[in-house]
């Protein structure tokens, strides 16, 4: 049914009306129009007449125009060409899978232990605490080395260069190596690549090398719907990055200045960790995520596999062969990325609070 016309016919009706009473009001408020006035009052019954017989037409109007059917235009979708599937390659990562669980049944005396950490979602300053108690107990227990196991996006700036401190002080006594199972990306793999070696699953999300901050500014928002604010402050900046004005044009050039600092810190870590060169890094520091398999590839993990290839590759650093393993969970703090603006953190995984 053709309900768009009858709706904007009975808009137009409506705003008719309005503009019909707004006329009467002025007319009979204001006194130069006395004249006008009763020249109107003098033809009022024929007005009246012509009105009866206008919303007569109007109804008329709208009735047939809800009444009419008129075909929707078909949208043609462009149909995307699949391309042809290669099933070898699921053939070959199915058998190293098997392989893998076959060899992973050791059975005979446990020779040592190693601490299994798991470190998942967004990282932010309330974790970096319960990760530097749980680094630091396994430093100081029997366990000779520990799989940090990692899901996640990143997180702010300061949270994971704190952690990135306590992995470096970790693997000056003990052994330590990353797995990530989904997420290692940004701020994860920021910390990842300071392990002794990386492990990844083939469809895991690895890299995402950058940095990125995010200002809102609804100032347009507030004054739309009413909201006034009274800002006390001790200095023209105190407010900077606040929601309710925009940023200067000084203040943008400190914050991207904070962010390329941030950024080639990053670029740093991850060329000292991957033992590669600055320029090589660069190339790969677009902010993008690759697959397990295209990291291997770009050299930023060190094997594509499961957790039982991290667990191969902690035994060969420790030199266990039947090691016992000790999980151990993070205490997570469930935080909902407070007020750290600068973050090592997927695009994709932000949440903008206001």
């Amino acid at each position: 049914m053709f309900k768009n016309l009858s709706y904007h016919l009975i808009c137009i009706f409506v705003d008719f009306m309005k503009v019909r009473s707004i006329y009467h009001a002025v007319l009979h408020q204001n006194p130069s129009f006395k004249k006008i006035i009763k020249c109107h009052d003098r033809y009022s019954d024929g007005d009246k007449m012509k009105k009866k017989k206008m919303i007569g037409i109007l109804v008329l109007l709208v009735f047939l125009a809800a009444c009419i059917e008129i075909p929707e235009k078909e949208e043609t979708v462009k149909e995307e060409t699949a391309p042809p599937p290669d099933y070898s390659i699921y053939e070959e990562e199915y058998q190293r899978v098997m392989n893998e669980i076959e060899k992973s049944f050791l059975e005979g005396e446990k020779d040592g232990e190693i601490a299994v950490l798991r470190i998942y979602g967004i990282l932010d300053v309330e974790d970096v605490l319960p990760i530097t108690k749980k680094l630091r107990e396994i430093e100081e227990g029997d366990a000779e080395g520990v799989i940090l196991w990692i899901d996640s996006p990143g997180g702010s700036v300061a949270a994971v260069t704190q952690i990135t401190y306590e992995i470096l002080r970790f693997k000056e006594k003990k052994p330590i190596v990353a797995y990530i199972g989904g997420y290692g990306a940004s701020g994860a793999y920021y910390i990842s690549s300071v392990c002794n070696k990386i492990i990844a699953r083939d469809d895991a999300d690895v890299g995402s090398i950058g940095v990125i901050y995010v200002h809102v500014d609804a100032s347009e928002y507030y004054r739309q719907y009413g909201f006034e604010f009274d800002i006390i402050k001790t200095g023209e900046h105190k407010d900077a990055g606040a929601d309710w004005r925009s940023l200067t044009d000084e203040e943008r050039e400190w914050i991207k200045n904070s962010v390329y600092d941030a950024f080639y810190r990053f670029v740093f870590t991850v060329a000292k960790g991957r033992n590669l060169s600055y320029d090589y890094i660069i190339n790969y520091a677009d902010g993008l995520t690759w697959s397990g398999k295209e990291a291997l590839n770009a050299k930023l993990i060190d094997a594509v596999g499961n957790f039982d290839t991290a667990i191969d590759e902690i035994k060969n650093l420790t030199g266990l062969s039947n090691p016992e393993l000790v999980f151990i969970e993070e205490e997570s703090s469930e935080t909902s990325e407070g007020w750290d603006a600068l973050r090592y953190q997927l695009s994709s995984s932000l949440i903008i609070d206001n």
